[in-house]
């Protein structure tokens, strides 16, 4: 992991289905690793991560959770019964519930402040692939302070609410729906302040592309990432559809259709493409 610097590099690599791996400055955030031969660029063994976080059970959001882990030996950011099931296989794990937060180092000099992870709600189904309950699903806010100041409420002067201490930081936030539902409680993660939401648009398991508008509308986000399509028929959406209904002002964001194994990068100044 690199040191923070005033301009921080980001990058998202989508790798199909609802995988992502996501970088600030060299620090490897995974999401949902499912990456099977023909849908995902890389093999499971060929990945680096720092960080492993799984929204729920189901086989496919973290059926090659535990060979990345154990690859890198990063820990796997869960809810409490799903990171019981791979502390069961002797990986590391930081277990989590909706609405906590953990704050975790992207280097390894301690001047930089620690990342924050804030879970959030996700209405969906969750079973773990050995058939045991799954607990709730989660969703995940993704924060890195970009001027110095912590996230952490223990390591700032005076405790303020949440969105205060992520704008006193001038915060980065990029926010992972996974396998959700539109909910009302997405306007209050947008009044945190989310740069960019990555979103599901494929329906029948998740919301799709007409609810994902609203959510979007919620989330107030500068960029959208649409996730969860296209894998198999079921799920199988126009994105071009979708991505011309937030340009002609459906939703306040710029979208940003990301192609698997090809990296969206921000520039100096916030920008991404």
């Amino acid at each position: 992991m690199k040191t923070l610097m005033n301009a921080a590099k980001k990058r998202l690599v989508w790798l199909g289905h609802n995988a992502f791996l996501f970088e600030f400055n060299g620090a490897r955030f995974l999401v949902d690793p499912f990456l099977p031969s023909g849908l995902s660029p890389l093999k499971p063994e060929e990945i680096a991560a720092d960080y492993v976080l799984v929204s729920h059970g189901h086989a496919d959001h973290c059926a090659d959770a535990a060979t990345v882990a154990r690859k890198n030996d990063a820990p796997i950011v869960a809810v409490a019964e799903v990171a019981d099931y791979f502390s069961e296989q002797k990986l590391r794990v930081e277990p989590t519930n909706v609405g906590g937060a953990i704050y975790v180092p992207i280097s390894p000099d301690p001047s930089v402040p620690k990342a924050q992870i804030l879970t959030v709600a996700a209405p969906h189904s969750s079973t773990c692939p050995n058939g045991a309950p799954g607990g709730t699903s989660l969703g995940f806010v993704l924060s890195f302070s970009q001027n110095g100041k912590p996230l952490d409420p223990n390591a700032v002067d005076a405790l303020k609410p949440l969105r205060e201490t992520l704008a006193d930081a001038d915060a980065f936030s990029i926010y992972f729906a996974c396998d959700a539902g539109y909910f009302g409680d997405m306007s209050w993660i947008g009044s945190l302040g989310i740069d960019v939401a990555v979103l599901p648009i494929g329906d029948r398991y998740t919301m799709g592309p007409a609810a994902s508008l609203d959510a979007v509308r919620a989330l107030k986000p500068k960029y959208v990432v649409p996730s969860h399509y296209n894998t198999w028929p079921p799920i199988a959406q126009n994105v071009e559809r979708w991505s011309a209904a937030v340009v002609n002002g459906a939703a306040p964001a710029q979208p940003l259709v990301a192609k698997i194994g090809a990296a969206l990068e921000s520039d100096e100044n916030g920008s991404w493409r």
